[in-house]
């Protein structure tokens, strides 16, 4: 993850202080997560994308031999529901209920 945060941030012309402003996040803490010493929440991580301009998929998607998929704008919008500050249990709960009507992620 690290390692490809650093890739993207550098292929973005943005210093690690420079990211951390965008994202909300300080520059000392996307230094250490580049690093691998921290990790970085989703929601911080979803902020990191926004911040970079790019969806969350490319981050998290490592596999470079792989091309990521395209995130439809609904799940877009999905994500953006359950990205906010929402307490642990409720997530469960919507994880569940997405669950019960897709089957398991992959």
């Amino acid at each position: 993850m690290g390692q490809r945060l650093r890739a993207l941030r550098k292929q973005h012309g943005l210093s690690q202080e420079r990211l951390g402003e965008r994202a909300g996040l300080s520059g000392k803490f996307i230094g250490e997560v580049e690093r691998g010493e921290k990790s970085i929440s989703i929601d911080s991580l979803y902020h990191v994308a926004v911040a970079l301009e790019i969806p969350l998929r490319e981050l998290t998607d490592v596999r470079a031999d792989k091309p990521a998929a395209v995130p439809t704008e609904e799940a877009e919008k999905i994500f953006a529901l359950v990205s906010g500050r929402r307490r642990p249990e409720d997530l469960r709960k919507a994880y569940k209920v997405l669950q019960a009507m897709f089957g398991r992620a992959s």
